[in-house]
């Protein structure tokens, strides 16, 4: 699932959604274990979204 995001591009938490939706109807559940798992990160706020290396 983290191959549908771009390297170095920076997502906001709706863009995120919008990519995870058609994947998994739970895309909350997805985004949060995108984190947690340590394949993006995000800031603090929860507005910005990204790849990890």
């Amino acid at each position: 699932m983290a191959e549908q995001f771009e390297y170095g591009k920076k997502y906001s938490e709706q863009e995120v959604n919008e990519i995870l939706k058609p994947i998994y109807a739970d895309y909350m559940t997805i985004r949060r274990y995108l984190i947690m798992y340590g394949f993006m990160e995000r800031t603090r706020d929860g507005r910005q979204y990204w790849l990890t290396n």
